[in-house]
């Protein structure tokens, strides 16, 4: 696994596989909002990737993951929502942490960062931004003439 298409369909594979998330996307920033409010399925993750840091054998993606629920009229979800959005958003670095999987490693610690009336002042939740390295090597050739 050493390409963003590859780590995003892990990602995803992992969160459409968990049992509290009920839809799953990726893309830029910009498209959150469509994707959210194409239909009324929550807790919803969302995969943006941010930057890539090529070294001499490795590359780190890094990637800003979206999760959100939506918050009652009076509000009395608020910390329930958070509590458990920030908790999905964990479960991958737990995950990742204590997986055989050594595709790739996760750099550092996550950072997370509340989010209060977002998607139109209806939705809450977490971002989390990670740190991903992944092997440069690859089986391919450069595709030159």
């Amino acid at each position: 696994m050493n390409s963003l298409q590859a780590i995003v369909d892990h990602i995803e594979l992992f969160y459409n596989n968990h049992l509290q998330v009920k839809k799953v996307g990726s893309d830029f920033k910009e498209q959150l909002y469509n994707f959210a409010t194409k239909d009324e399925k929550y807790p919803i993750v969302f995969v943006v990737p941010v930057s890539v840091t090529p070294t001499e054998n490795t590359s780190e993606f890094n990637f800003d993951i979206y999760c959100f629920d939506i918050i009652q009229k009076d509000r009395a979800n608020i910390i329930t929502i958070l509590s458990d959005t920030q908790q999905i958003l964990n479960d991958l670095y737990v995950y990742y942490m204590d997986s055989n999987d050594y595709n790739f490693d996760v750099v550092g610690v996550p950072s997370f960062l509340a989010l209060n009336n977002d998607l139109l002042d209806y939705a809450a939740g977490y971002v989390m931004n990670i740190t991903l390295t992944v092997n440069d090597w690859t089986d391919c050739a450069v595709p030159l003439e």
